[in-house]
């Protein structure tokens, strides 16, 4: 009978659609951890709730914190007036965008449009409130009992006293379900009946109630969760029919998440029930809450923390999964459909999601496997490390060929098979190919190759073979039994050919100086190293997967482009372009980013649209197709906060303008793209319209500054996108205006020209009437008043294009020399080089001491630089702490000499009579005009460069030659 409930529960639950989607075993989630040393008020996690705009919000007794991704921003009883305790106890986003914050002490506040409205206080903790279809406030009271406050009312009626109540709920029909100490209440028109054991509950409190998608009603008790079905209340399953629940939640497979007292988180869908507790990763087994965001990840609010599960990209097999090794040095996808793993201590079979070890010792010890292949009727070929080459039969390791019998050493790194069906095998002592009878022909570094010690093996469509060895590329041509080495140019540094991908045009070698192209055409090889932007140097495998390339390194897989890769290697001017690459290491799920090599195959492409990579802890795979759906989901952008003049502002009501003083001379905003999945790897682009109506690439970089903007309207744009997608149409807009000062009204300036032209036609009329000697005296005066109005414009313009604290030029004039002398130095060819400089930890000074003296620093550092500029060399303030120069006639070398002394200069200088321990570094980024078309890239490769100082420690000159 047991069965038969949870077969129909299963099937009426879980609907077809909710089948047909893909889910993660419980094991296969990457998890997550925040507490109180991430930022969180408090550990016991009372509530979780994700709102409209993207943000996750999450309460504690401590204070309500606010998740943006990267960090919490906390709010406590000084941000929400008149909130009688910073304890918050229960989070309800509304269905108009705001969020229902329900406190200890009864407090209950409405936070909407960036604004908090308090509502009258309760008389008792609220366990839980929410609103009903005709916007009836519901509150659960602790001790008091269930009530409601009708709308536009501040009158709080009750509906069931003196009990405990947790939580409130409303189903399709509009009946309203009360959860609390003495059971389970049914409310119809505001009346309430308590549901006894005789429909199945149990004799116990019930914490907790869910709706699912469906309209089913799910309880959870101290004795039990259950399902109404029917009339009758029937146990989900067998083990949940006795545990303590406290929170529920149904996911977007339709899978049902139950929390408990003290055992964890079940989960209960079509392939059965799992259990996650503090043995598999959870912070503690208590569970207060429950929430799936809008990326599909679980968060799980226990009493020492918050825990996220998500659909990490990289999910691994290990010995804890039933592997026979973690230290994998080779995988094979089968035809069959398996796949096949190699490690140090044995090899393995996986299919259908479970592991077959393939039985075989050697005295008694596992073998340790180096290299597989599949030959073509299926047959599985085992390069072992001191066994020479077994053979797969019968699901057992049988020895085929090694030293005593004719093999030049017993390490196997690579085999192939050729298609002449002979057997090529490559050793730590040279390469032996076993002939269709039976005889070896041995190839060694004395004669043939530059080096006996074999990587990699593979074939090409000619049927010449490739050999990737320690010292080099050769191939064997099939046709004229000879040997050809593949000379790498001397600049490549490159010497370990550890993998092949050939395709049509082109030979890929994964080496230990990058990705190696060699065109079959005539020869031609370039090289993708770190010079354009690869991030390490040594690869082992490449696995071509649609458009991409999936290159596996020491420090992590590197996804590029095949097609943008292409196009950085033909460009003549390679220095001018981006790589644009993902990696992914231990934060995307991979249990070690040590993904192995010197071994083929070391990484594959599996049938099922996933990615395998053997790693120093197990095999780490992955599904792009995942990846793809996760940059797909809608991702918000939000400004975070607003600054004027190191102040902060009120954010204006979407649509509203803020107006600002005049004199404003700094606006600084903050930004975020509300995705929990990949914050840190997010790319912005914004736009000031009224100043510059182009998208600025920000990058990674979350914040955005613009000083000495003149009076006027503006716009402030910024967007996010996920890596390598198109920017999705998520602008966040803040329409600002800046006042004018008196005297740059226009009808001010009406008046002023008004009354000039009546004195000069006064003075016309009264030189007519005076003598000639009068006559001269009078048009003295209109010269000098003519000169003083020339010199006030002079003044005007001098200070638009001067920044005010340091007396140094600022941005508007840097960039207009830059714009308009740039095109001459190009046509005279003449080198120009630019620096951009930045004063290291400006914030901390700023937070450590004062902005008062961070302003006195940077006047400090820019007396220095205006001291130490010669001749044509300009210096300017850019913004902020940022400074730029100009050294025309000069290429980067010089330039960089010159930034050098000027960082040599500032970290010399004795700043303690500004402020006591103060002291300054600075770093610059350099780069020239050589290759550069526009002044705007010349800015681009010098802003790169400055980065690039700042990722490599600060305080230091770094250029990006052309």
């Amino acid at each position: 009978m047991n069965r038969l409930v949870i077969l129909c529960f299963l099937l009426v639950i879980f609907t077809v659609n909710a089948q047909q989607q893909t889910r993660l075993p419980l094991r296969d989630y990457f998890f997550e951890t925040w507490n109180t040393r991430s930022g969180l008020p408090h550990n016991s996690i009372n509530s979780l709730a994700q709102t409209q705009d993207g943000y996750l919000w999450v309460g504690t007794w401590e204070g309500l914190a606010r998740f943006n991704g990267q960090e919490f921003k906390l709010f406590t009883r000084s941000e929400i007036t008149d909130l009688p305790d910073s304890g918050v106890r229960a989070l309800t986003p509304t269905s108009d965008g705001g969020l229902l914050i329900a406190g200890a002490r009864g407090g209950i506040s409405l936070y909407q449009h960036r604004q908090w409205d308090t509502q009258p206080n309760a008389q008792a903790m609220v366990n839980h409130v929410f609103k009903s279809k005709n916007e009836d406030l519901w509150l659960a009271l602790e001790n008091d009992g269930v009530f409601y406050r009708p709308a536009k009312s501040t009158q709080d009626i009750p509906i069931i006293q003196n009990v405990s109540a947790y939580r409130i709920i409303e189903d399709k029909q509009g009946t309203i379900w009360a959860a609390t100490s003495d059971g389970l209440y049914k409310i119809v028109n505001y009346t309430a009946t308590l549901m006894t054991p005789h429909h199945g509950l149990p004799d116990a409190p019930v914490y907790t109630l869910l709706i699912t998608r469906e309209g089913r009603l799910v309880i959870g008790s101290e004795r039990g969760a259950r399902v109404l079905n029917g009339n009758v209340f029937e146990s989900p399953h067998p083990q949940l029919s006795a545990e303590s629940i406290s929170s529920l939640l149904e996911d977007n497979h339709g899978d049902l998440w139950f929390g408990t007292i003290n055992k964890g988180v079940f989960r209960l869908s079509v392939d059965g029930i799992e259990q996650l507790d503090a043995k598999n990763g959870l912070p503690a087994n208590r569970i207060l809450s429950l929430l799936q965001d809008r990326e599909n990840s679980i968060w799980v609010g226990t009493n020492a923390g918050v825990f996220r599960l998500r659909e990490a990209p990289f999910s691994s097999w290990g010995k804890k999964r039933g592997l026979s090794s973690d230290y994998v040095r080779t995988v094979l996808s089968h035809s069959d459909g398996s796949l096949w793993i190699g490690g140090s201590t044995g090899l393995d079979r996986l299919q259908n999601n479970k592991i077959t070890q393939i039985k075989g010792t050697k005295q008694g010890s596992p073998y340790s496997v180096l290299s597989l292949l599949e030959q073509s009727q299926g047959d599985i070929w085992v390069g072992t490390y001191t066994s020479g080459v077994l053979k797969v039969v019968n699901n057992e390791l049988v020895p085929y060929l090694n030293r005593d019998n004719g093999l030049g050493s017993n390490e196997v790194r690579s085999l192939l098979f050729d298609s002449k069906n002979r057997l090529w095998i490559g050793s730590a002592m040279g390469l032996t190919r076993v002939n269709t009878d039976g005889s070896l022909d041995q190839f060694t570094n004395e004669k043939e190759l530059p080096s006996g010690f074999i990587l990699a093996l593979s074939e090409d469509k000619r049927a010449n073979i490739w050999i990737g060895t320690g010292n080099g590329v050769v191939v064997y041509n099939t046709q004229t039994d000879k040997f050809k080495p593949i000379q790498f140019p001397k600049a490549f540094s490159a010497k370990y050919a550890f993998g092949f991908y050939i395709d049509d045009k082109y030979t890929w070698m994964a080496t230990d100086r990058g990705l190696l192209r060699y065109q079959h055409s005539n020869g031609h090889m370039t090289i993708l190293g770190r010079e354009l932007g690869l991030p390490v140097d040594k690869l082992f495998q490449i696995v071509p997967f649609k458009d991409s390339l999936w290159l596996s390194s020491n420090r992590g897989i590197i996804e590029v482009n095949y097609k943008q890769v292409n196009q950085l290697l033909d460009s003549a001017t390679k220095g001018s372009q981006t790589l644009a690459f993902q990696l992914y290491d231990e934060g995307d799920g991979m249990l070690s980013a040590q993904a192995n090599g010197g071994s083929t195959p070391s990484a594959t492409a599996h049938s099922d649209g996933t990615i395998w990579f053997a790693t120093a802890k197990g095999v780490s795979t992955v599904k792009p197709a995942r990846l793809k759906e996760a940059t797909e989901i809608p991702l918000p952008t939000i400004v975070e906060s607003f600054s004027v003049d190191g102040k902060p502002m009120l954010l204006p009501v979407d649509g509203d303008t803020l107006v600002l003083p005049p004199g404003v001379t700094r606006l600084s905003f903050h930004y975020a793209g509300l995705s929990f999945i990949m914050p840190q790897r997010l790319n912005f682009q914004t736009k000031m319209k009224g100043f510059n109506d182009e998208w600025v690439d920000r990058f990674h970089i979350a914040t955005a500054e613009y000083t000495n903007l003149p009076a006027g309207k503006y716009s402030f744009a910024v967007r996010s996108a996920y890596p390598n997608t198109d920017w999705q149409q998520n602008d966040k807009v803040i329409h600002f205006e800046i006042q004018s000062h008196f005297w740059q009204k226009t009808s001010f300036k009406l008046v002023v020209f008004f009354i000039f032209v009546v004195v000069i036609y006064s003075a016309y009329r009264y030189r007519l009437y005076r003598y000639k000697q009068v006559e001269k005296e009078l048009t003295s005066r209109v010269v000098k008043q003519t000169q003083a109005l020339q010199e006030q414009a002079s003044a005007f313009a001098y200070q638009a294009t001067h920044d005010q604290l340091t007396d140094l030029p600022n941005r508007r004039a840097f960039d207009g020399w830059l714009a308009d002398n740039f095109t001459d130095f190009k046509a005279r060819n003449t080198p120009l080089a630019i620096a951009i400089m930045d004063i290291d930890h400006f914030k901390r000074i700023n937070d450590g001491w004062s902005h008062l003296i961070g302003d006195q620093v940077i006047c400090e550092v820019a007396n220095i630089l205006k001291a130490h500029c010669e001749g044509e060399q300009e210096v300017a303030r850019w913004g902020g702490e940022e400074f730029t120069f100009v050294f025309p006639d000069m290429h980067t070398v010089q330039a960089q000499q010159l930034c050098e002394q000027l960082r040599k200069e500032v970290e010399n200088k004795d700043f303690s009579s500004i402020a006591q321990g103060l002291s300054v570094t600075v770093s610059f980024g350099v780069s020239d005009s050589d290759n550069v078309d526009d002044y705007d890239r010349l800015l681009s490769r010098a802003d790169q460069a400055l980065y690039k100082a700042k990722n490599n420690g600060r305080n230091r000159v770094e250029c990006i030659a052309s």
